[in-house]
């Protein structure tokens, strides 16, 4: 199924602009592939008249085959029309208890999101032509309705995209992912000692002999590692890990949420010359066709990475994305945590209601944050990096982020870019 979304992505704009479109953003929700059509100029598309005849001509072309639907939103200031990606959290419900949780999910946890809530979203979702769901816990797979939330949201035209630390993955959860296309990662942080030492005992091997039952039963899978003081050093053996099993590993740096804000695992200012010599290794030659990791500390931000970010914010909360968790509660990012978790979605508003801020100003709060000044004069596309992070370390947003990749190659007298 694809979809286009016609957007106007200025900063702001008046009455008489509102049918403007600057941009057509292409989705494709079975590979989940995104292509931007940025016109030369901006065009006036009245709302509910956009046809696929229209469309081509805006973007001097014919689209690709199968465009299904053609959605046209109210446009937003400083945002996107919609968001293009939900971080949903199903349930908090988990059998470990990792000292780094974002969500501080764990065992006796109850909070699950009820099947009419995602019926609703799921609705809403296709509504507003939005791209992405990132389903997460908690242990997902405890949702005692997985399969039935699973339908819903790929019946609703999105691209899934799971994470799981593979205390419960049976044959009929990976034929289930694998029917749905689900892209699932599997998650380690470190190898055998110092995962264990923070997943838990025989979790290590665990985690491999479920990346390979998810590999045989055909489902989109890679590894997936937060960076996190305890496992800096074991960055290049994790990759090695990933070549040899085939599957590229996906590397994120921890952020303020959940328990990591309280166990002493968030990379801090300190850290930064071990983390700069992390990611010489990840950006070199030989090793970056082999793994994945934030556009924030690539060497070189590809050309593909201006062309879908568009709007010149790496940070996508509040601009291209948003959280839900399992209680409900709605947040332009989890990073942000509970300051800016406000309102619960469908009991307070929709999630139109929330991203046009008719329910609250949070979202309009960190669309308005500022890039740090020492970011005015950088080339690279990070800009705000993690403004939670900034916030965290600094109680302020003017400050740059601590993992900022210039600020960690000053640190550690590294002239690599």
């Amino acid at each position: 199924m694809k979809i286009i979304r016609l957007e106007n992505t200025s900063l702001g704009f008046s009455s008489l602009r509102e049918e403007e479109v600057d941009k057509l953003v292409e989705f494709d929700s079975d590979s989940g592939a995104l292509k931007v059509h940025a016109l030369q100029s901006p065009q006036r598309v009245p709302f509910g008249s956009a046809q696929p005849d229209l469309i081509g001509q805006l973007v001097g072309q014919k689209l690709g085959e199968g465009v299904a639907r053609i959605i046209h939103n109210s446009p937003v200031p400083n945002a996107y029309s919609a968001p293009f990606k939900v971080y949903l959290d199903i349930t908090l419900a988990c059998s470990l208890q990792c000292p780094f949780c974002l969500s501080g999910a764990g065992r006796g946890q109850k909070a699950s999101l009820p099947v009419m809530i995602i019926e609703k979203l799921a609705a809403e979702i296709q509504e507003l032509g939005m791209m992405y769901v990132k389903i997460g816990g908690g242990n997902p797979f405890l949702h005692p309705d997985f399969e039935t939330i699973i339908n819903l949201l790929r019946s609703a035209g999105c691209f899934l995209t799971i994470s799981t630390n593979s205390a419960v993955v049976t044959p009929q959860i990976v034929g289930l992912l694998a029917k749905a296309g689900v892209r699932t990662s599997v998650s380690i942080e470190g190898m055998e000692a110092v995962n264990d030492s923070l997943r838990g005992s025989c979790h290590f091997q665990k985690a491999l002999a479920t990346l390979e039952m998810l590999k045989k039963g055909g489902v989109n899978v890679l590894l997936r590692t937060t960076l996190l003081r305890q496992n800096l050093d074991d960055v290049p053996e994790l990759v090695k890990l990933a070549r040899n099993r085939g599957v590229k590993i996906k590397f994120s740096y921890c952020r303020p949420a959940g328990r990591a804000v309280h166990n002493q695992t968030m990379l801090s200012p300190q850290d930064s010359p071990r983390y700069l010599k992390v990611l010489e290794y990840l950006n070199s030659p030989e090793v970056l066709s082999h793994v994945l990791m934030d556009e924030g500390m690539m060497f070189s931000q590809p050309s593909e990475v201006l062309q879908k970010l568009l709007r010149g914010r790496m940070c996508g909360a509040a601009n291209r994305s948003m959280h839900i968790d399992a209680n409900g509660k709605v947040s332009p990012c989890v990073f942000f945590g509970p300051t800016f978790s406000f309102g619960k979605i469908y009991q307070d508003g929709t999630i139109r209601d929330f991203w046009q801020g008719k329910v609250g100003n949070k979202f309009q709060t960190v669309r308005a944050i500022r890039q740090p000044r020492e970011c005015d004069s950088c080339s690279r596309l990070c800009k705000n990096e993690c403004p939670a992070n900034r916030f965290y370390f600094w109680g302020n947003y003017d400050q740059q982020d601590p993992n900022c990749l210039y600020e960690a190659m000053r640190k550690g007298g590294s002239s690599t870019i």
